[in-house]
């Protein structure tokens, strides 16, 4: 272990008021530019599926039946438990709940199997000065018997001024935008299951169950969690293989509960690229690229 390095140890699913408590009692506001922020690497070991917890994401999200495997995007839910400890440490930069998750890649390998234990490792990664904030990436990964199975890496933004910053700093990228994208699926998103999909997947900030804590923070109400609308999503298309993949996944707006929520795409030789509209907003709130993943 590296001598600045910070290795946090859990053989079950960190609780979630702990986290919170932990990361209110851990708040820094006091970063500058040229800080050193420590590797700080949360491990979970001999995870073990819960079928009912499985049954639950497949449900809320509204999936087929996910028969001897994991939903593409499941191990996920394992990720956001970690992800609130690791950032919420009294060592990361700044407070959690000033950080806004702009990016996710995920890598699939291969399917995994609902009998299988996994390991997941989450991690910090590079941090960015940019010219109105800081950018923080937070690596991930499941393994199956030492087998890395599936990766993500979540890029997330803190709001601030920390030096002058350079936008060639960013990693963020922007995928070309699509005119001849036809609609895919629409569906409704209902009220009332914010609360739920936080507890089944670890993404438990108010934002997503609260009207009124959205609204303190600037949003319209509360509004879904990425990965139940791009879980939902990802079942829309007949031709997506799920063993192998890869899926970038920009976030740029809300998508709110009650609200009509529309995906368009076109497919290509190098894949699947689609955005996901809400209500009549011609901007689209999340932009995504699925294509197949290398072999290892």
């Amino acid at each position: 272990m590296a001598e600045n390095e910070i290795i946090l140890h859990f053989h079950r699913r960190p609780n979630a008021l702990l986290s919170i408590a932990l990361a209110l009692y851990g708040i820094s506001t006091d970063f500058k530019r040229g800080d050193r922020v420590p590797k700080i690497r949360a491990v979970w070991e001999d995870v073990k599926i819960d079928p009912d917890h499985l049954k639950d994401f497949g449900e809320v999200c509204g999936l087929p039946s996910h028969g001897e495997f994991l939903y593409p995007l499941y191990p996920q839910t394992f990720i956001y438990p970690l992800v609130l400890r690791v950032l919420g440490h009294k060592k990361a930069p700044l407070s959690v709940f000033r950080m806004l998750n702009t990016k996710l890649q995920v890598t699939s390998h291969r399917r995994i199997g609902v009998h299988e234990p996994l390991r997941i490792i989450s991690e910090t990664g590079p941090l960015r000065v940019l010219p109105k904030g800081l950018e923080l990436d937070l690596t991930s990964s499941a393994q199956a018997n030492h087998e890395t199975v599936w990766e993500s890496l979540q890029t997330f933004y803190y709001r601030g001024k920390f030096g002058d910053g350079n936008p060639s700093h960013s990693d963020q990228p922007e995928l070309p935008p699509i005119s001849e994208a036809k609609t895919v699926a629409s569906w409704y998103l209902p009220d009332g299951i914010g609360f739920r999909f936080a507890r089944i997947s670890g993404d438990a900030n108010g934002i997503h169950y609260s009207s009124s804590y959205a609204r303190l923070c600037g949003f319209k109400r509360d509004f879904a969690q990425p990965l139940l609308i791009l879980s939902k999503s990802l079942s829309c298309f007949s031709d997506f293989d799920p063993s192998r993949f890869r899926l970038l996944a920009l976030f740029k707006g809300p998508i709110y509960y009650k609200s009509n929520v529309s995906l368009k795409g076109i497919s290509s030789g190098e894949g699947i690229r689609f955005d996901i509209y809400c209500e009549d907003n011609p901007r689209p709130s999340l932009s995504c690229q699925l294509s197949k993943a290398l072999l290892l």
